[in-house]
């Protein structure tokens, strides 16, 4: 029986570490987007606080814009994933339906911690680059996913980048982008 474990648990870290893409999760310290691999959107609120607010306040009054805004827009409907505040620093992350919807929660909470017109997923074996305007990817860089941003935030990736656009600084799964920007990750 222990035999089975200790194969179970080598496959495991085989999938997870050696062989396969590092998948990374959302847990911002900063405001900012998350973009995953199948287009997925979140974005991250973070902010230092005053009051001793609690975490339960904070969900509630999260939960009260959330359902505001869900009735006005059928078919953009936000979720919160997470709301937490730890050591006077209050933390919301939101997950979205579409881009579209993205914005509008911005607009409507008034959010400006990040200024997006456009944020586009694609997985790179499944277009043609060289037909998309603007895009000229160097020789050999690799990944399985690019991002076309168009904008300003701080921006997660759901894996780890190997290539932006216009010379802007990254590290591991982050960048900051202003303008149109291309991301590739893996």
């Amino acid at each position: 029986m222990k035999k089975g474990y200790l194969a179970a648990a080598a496959l495991l870290l085989f999938l997870t570490g050696c062989g396969g893409n590092k998948s990374y999760s959302y847990h911002p310290d900063q405001s900012s987007i998350f973009i995953s691999g199948d287009g997925t959107l979140k974005s991250a609120l973070v902010e230092e606080i005053d009051t001793e607010a609690k975490s339960d306040e904070l969900e509630s009054f999260a939960n009260a814009e959330i359902e505001d805004f869900n009735k006005l827009n059928a078919d953009n409907q936000v979720k919160l994933e997470d709301a937490a505040i730890k050591k006077n620093v209050a933390k919301l992350v939101f997950s979205y339906s579409s881009f579209e919807c993205m914005k509008e929660f911005a607009k409507f909470t008034q959010d400006n911690s990040f200024d997006l017109n456009s944020v586009e997923v694609y997985n790179l074996k499944d277009i043609d680059v060289s037909k998309m305007d603007s895009i000229e990817i160097p020789e050999g860089i690799k990944g399985n996913h690019i991002a076309l941003i168009d904008g300003k935030a701080d921006v997660y990736t759901e894996g780890k980048i190997t290539y932006v656009s216009n010379d802007i600084e990254f590290d591991d799964n982050t960048a900051k982008v202003d303008g149109f920007n291309y991301i590739i990750f893996k």
